[in-house]
């Protein structure tokens, strides 16, 4: 149905609340849970959003009542009307603002709503293995590295160690994508396969990751929209805690009876990922992401690494031993190939909820901040090569500069032509014109890598992603490889891990 006006949207809202109204949370889950196993093409941003209606609206479970089964295909549909709706398209002020605005901003709105629940799954225990455990061990006590333990002050809010955490946490996940329920029966199992956890250190690890009906609620209406004509874009609090605990907490005393469920496994996955990161920045604010940013340098420099077959790879420290800080700014990495020179600049940035919700220009703006201070920075570096400055006559016989961004999360439709354009603009009330700009997430070259290292050349690579999709390039490489994550020099980490648990390759 077409919703023509706010006040059809809130009767559409109170039809949901009035169909879930008399249910029970755990019922509407494994309801919806078995609505998914037998339709493949219900997207997960719908199974989240259908969860968190039902978080909402429902009353809590009871362990002591089995568990019934809804047809729940008439709730999906009309919650897809709720989902899907816009209020461009009812709202006469909101639409005349959006037909003077750049139409990226609208599409991320739609596109922040539903992406986020696909994560890429290509290193969901490698990757925060070596950015939040390894790589911070490795900077201990380095000059220049700001004093920062980060595994004294992640148990410090969590209560469990870093690697513990990321460890359990892939358990639950793997254990979540094939099951219903989670009990306490299946770490018993996981012990008895070698995975030694103490009982403390999983429910500190399963308080992180999971809560009850109560507290679910307590964080959307912390955090939902407060212009509620873009309700259908509130945040979900399943990004916090993926895991839901559909009875009452104090049912949860009674010894092997616990019942959890994870609507979207795949958020668990993103939880014990990037969900650190910003657990950690939201506790340590500026102290832990200055600190951070040299962690995710290294990351993405080892990663870099793994893709390189002759290119010469420069770190920063190593371009700083010909070019001093006081001659001007220098990339975070440079890959030299023949004549042609890849810039690389790393940001731990991400598009804000405000963007991503209401996507408004000034919202869209401040989230670009560090990517249009990131740009500046290559452009200024390719500037000084081009004048051929005394300090970088390592360059001077290159005749072709790449600059490229890279983020740790997707940056969604950051490299379309619309937002080239915006981009360009806001480049230009600096006075940088004709950059011919790149953005790369962390998780595609992490995808990219065990392809590229079979004999492919970086730059050409990132040349083809400028005019196909990265979908389009990872299929056309794979082709030509036969190479799977099984050949990522991140799979060694969680080979062992993988066996153990039975979870497919």
């Amino acid at each position: 149905m077409n919703i023509n006006s706010l006040a059809e949207l809130e009767n559409l809202e109170s039809t949901i609340e009035s169909l879930l109204g008399n249910l029970k949370l755990g019922d509407i889950l494994h309801s919806l849970y078995l609505l998914k196993k037998s339709s493949p093409k219900l997207e997960p941003f719908m199974i989240g959003g259908v969860a968190l209606l039902a978080i909402r609206f429902c009353h809590p479970s009871k362990i002591s009542q089995s568990i019934k089964k809804h047809d729940l295909r008439n709730l999906v549909n009309i919650s897809n009307d709720y989902y899907l709706a816009d209020p461009i398209t009812f709202d006469n002020d909101l639409h005349d603002k959006f037909i003077d605005e750049n139409p990226i901003f609208m599409l991320l709105r739609v596109v922040s709503s539903q992406f986020p629940f696909k994560p890429g799954l290509f290193s969901e225990f490698s990757r925060p293995t070596l950015l939040f455990h390894e790589i911070p061990q490795q900077l201990k006590n380095l000059r220049g590295i700001p004093g920062f333990d980060f595994d004294s002050k992640f148990q410090a809010i969590t209560g469990v160690s870093v690697i513990d955490f990321i460890t359990i946490g892939f358990v639950i996940f793997s254990v979540c994508r094939g099951n219903f329920t989670v009990s306490q029966d299946y770490f018993k199992k996981m012990r008895k396969q070698g995975i030694n956890v103490s009982d403390q250190s999983f429910r500190a690890v399963l308080n992180q990751l999971a809560a009850d009906k109560s507290k679910l609620v307590e964080l959307y209406e912390n955090r939902k929209n407060q212009d509620r004509r873009f309700r259908m874009y509130d945040f979900n609090p399943l990004f916090s805690y993926p895991i839901i605990r559909p009875c009452q907490n104090k049912q949860f005393s009674t010894p092997g009876k616990d019942f959890i469920h994870a609507p979207v496994p795949e958020l668990v996955a993103s939880r014990i990922s990037t969900g650190i990161f910003y657990q950690m920045y939201n506790t340590y604010g500026t102290e832990f992401s200055e600190y951070f940013g040299f962690v995710f340098e290294r990351y993405f420099g080892l990663v870099l690494e793994k893709c390189l077959l002759s290119e010469q790879l420069l770190s920063e420290s190593d371009i700083r031993n010909f070019y001093p800080a006081k001659k001007g700014k220098a990339p975070d990495w440079i890959v030299v190939d023949g004549s042609t020179v890849l810039l690389f600049e790393c940001k731990a940035t991400r598009f804000s909820r405000a963007a991503q919700a209401i996507a408004n220009e000034d919202a869209v703006n401040s989230s670009l901040a560090q990517v249009k201070k990131g740009l500046k920075q290559l452009a200024s570096f390719i500037s000084a090569c081009q004048a051929k400055v005394p300090e970088l006559q390592k360059f001077h016989h290159c005749n072709t500069f790449k600059p490229i961004l890279v983020s740790m999360e997707p940056l969604f439709l950051i490299n379309s032509e619309f937002f080239r354009q915006h981009i360009n603009a806001l480049l230009e009330t600096e006075g940088i014109t004709g950059l011919d700009w790149q953005i790369l997430s962390i998780d595609e070259l992490e995808a990219l890598q065990p392809h590229i290292a079979a004999g492919f050349n970086l730059a050409q690579v990132l040349d083809e992603l400028r005019n196909k999709s990265f979908n389009d390039v990872i299929e056309n490489l794979s082709s030509q490889t036969n190479r799977t994550f099984a050949d990522s020099f991140l799979y060694d980490k969680q080979e062992e891990l993988y066996q153990r648990l039975g979870v497919p390759e």
